[in-house]
């Protein structure tokens, strides 16, 4: 069976069975049952399955990668329910609703072209060029990784004009006065007042290049967190649960906008003002370091909250 799962191809998955060239019948993909040679035995045991989509979300989340929460939200979705439909089904919001539905499109896109690529290197085409980078990271942590075979391009005691730099630095990436630039201020290269001369630095002396920008930089970094918030109604056992960019005093401008009576939860707006601020508990459920590429850790979070509200189950009570 296991092995069937691996050959199978994406029109197996969508009719829900696979031809076994061995045994000389069609196999059930969901129950792995063999089912005969004929069309119309094949049709009659997938029917009892259900639909094609449901045949598929049968299968085991080893196989789809699929949790319940979000097997519920295709079905839903493959029989044309609304937002407001489905974020009722699913006791959430409707921006909730649509971050998931975002999250799922983007995974088939990432599926797509993960596939393509995974096809292309198992045909064994030859690389005629060398690979290069097509964009240098802004996250700080990404551009420590790469810098190093940058530095590897350079030998210890050898001495470089500026147009050799350049020469070696676009074999990888064809803006090189950036790169420049960072291997002097990380250490990795030194250079002449006039920067006509360049050299590879040792390990102790690039530590004593790290510049005080740099350290301040980290130390920043370290300490800006982001993460999941939730208020929970201890009287009703509803809850409130969202993203949070900056974890510093995260629940002082919510109470300031729920005193104001404009906080964008209505159901959570009136309790609030039914039971008071005491009917209440405060809570960080999850925690993401924030360092560069703001954009990447909002979509990092919005996923973090999907798996933490499938992880809860029907417990979890949500404000819509």
């Amino acid at each position: 069976m296991e092995e069937m799962f691996r050959n199978a191809t994406i029109e197996d998955f969508k009719r829900g069975y696979i031809w076994n060239s061995k045994e000389g019948e069609f196999i059930c993909l969901v129950c792995g049952e063999k089912i005969g040679k004929s069309n119309d035995n094949v049709k009659a045991h997938s029917e009892k399955h259900g639909n094609p989509i449901e045949r598929l979300l049968l299968l085991d989340k080893k196989y789809t990668g699929l949790t319940e929460i979000q097997k519920e939200f295709l079905i839903m979705t493959s029989n044309k329910y609304t937002d407001k439909e489905i974020s009722s089904k699913l006791a959430c919001t409707e921006s909730t609703v649509r971050n998931m539905r975002f999250a799922l499109r983007e995974r088939a896109r990432h599926a797509r072209a993960f596939l393509a690529a995974m096809e292309l290197a198992e045909e064994n085409i030859p690389t005629l060029t060398p690979h290069k980078l097509r964009i240098f990271p802004t996250r700080e942590g990404k551009r420590k990784e790469l810098l190093p075979r940058f530095a590897a391009l350079f030998e210890p005691k050898k001495e470089y004009t500026e147009k050799e730099v350049k020469n070696l630095i676009k074999t990888i990436y064809g803006d090189d006065a950036t790169i420049r630039r960072y291997l002097v201020d990380y250490g990795y290269l030194s250079r002449t007042k006039d920067g006509s001369k360049y050299y590879r630095n040792c390990g102790e002396n690039r530590m004593e290049k790290l510049n005080r920008k740099e350290l301040i930089n980290n130390y920043k970094q370290q300490e800006v967190e982001m993460g999941i918030i939730k208020i929970h109604n201890t009287i009703t056992g509803y809850s409130f649960v969202d993203i949070c960019t900056n974890l510093y005093k995260p629940f002082e401008g919510i109470k300031f906008k729920l005193n104001m009576g404009n906080f964008k939860s209505k159901k959570l707006q009136e309790d609030w003002k039914t039971y008071g601020e005491n009917a209440f508990t405060f809570e960080v459920i999850e925690k993401l370091k924030q360092i560069e590429g703001a954009t990447e850790k909002v979509d990092d979070l919005k996923e973090l909250l999907h798996m933490w509200i499938d992880s809860q189950g029907e417990s979890l009570r949500l404000y819509n």
